[in-house]
């Protein structure tokens, strides 16, 4: 699969991103990777479905920085190789907020704000922080969502191995029919593949 060339930034722009992104690499290097390819899933997703040139901006710098408010969740947390208490995982909950508080003074980010909030947001309300539903979920949020899950599944954790493609979309069907997921954006993740040589453990 052959994805689309990501939207250029301006030179000042771009050295932001990427010195944000060096900060998350020195953090966790997988998790700089695990980034960059939901940004090529996401691009691709959205070119498909006609988004237009400010969404593709957005969405770009979103997914490049979904997880920047990683970098304040403790490692006894973020890096732990099984799963998390009650206590533990509403502290996770907070690395939206917390990545949303990191880029909100740099005025060029402003774009990505909502998507580095929401990603982990579910159609049917159940998600995080603020629970929103249905359209309260813009577009480029739906399909970030979609593909962080994606990725997240297709890569081996200390507790798990990576699933196949096939067996990560049967998950995000299943997830979509519980009212979880836009329908329309797993099936284009569907026809998406990548080499097995993309997904490391994160």
């Amino acid at each position: 699969m052959s994805f689309p060339a990501p939207p250029p930034l301006s030179a000042s722009l771009e050295a932001i991103v990427e010195t944000l992104m060096t900060a998350i690499e020195a953090r966790d290097a997988d998790l700089r990777r695990h980034s960059e390819r939901v940004a090529r899933y996401a691009g691709e997703i959205a070119s498909g479905l006609g988004f237009d040139e400010a969404a593709l901006h957005q969405l770009y710098l979103g997914s490049l920085l979904h997880d920047i408010g990683n970098l304040g969740i403790p490692d006894s947390i973020l890096l732990k190789p099984s799963g998390l208490t009650s206590w533990e995982f509403d502290e996770m909950k907070l690395h939206g907020i917390i990545g949303q508080t990191i880029c909100r003074p740099i005025e060029d980010l402003a774009p990505a704000l909502p998507l580095i909030r929401s990603h982990h947001e579910k159609l049917d309300g159940s998600g995080y922080p603020d629970e929103l539903a249905g359209d309260e979920i813009p577009p480029t949020v739906r399909v970030l969502s979609v593909t962080d899950v994606y990725d997240t599944l297709r890569c081996e954790r200390a507790y798990r191995d990576a699933f196949t493609h096939e067996k990560a979309i049967e998950i995000l069907q299943q997830e979509a029919e519980r009212g979880w997921w836009d329908a329309k954006i797993v099936e284009r993740l569907a026809n998406l593949t990548a080499p097995q040589s993309d997904f490391l453990s994160v």
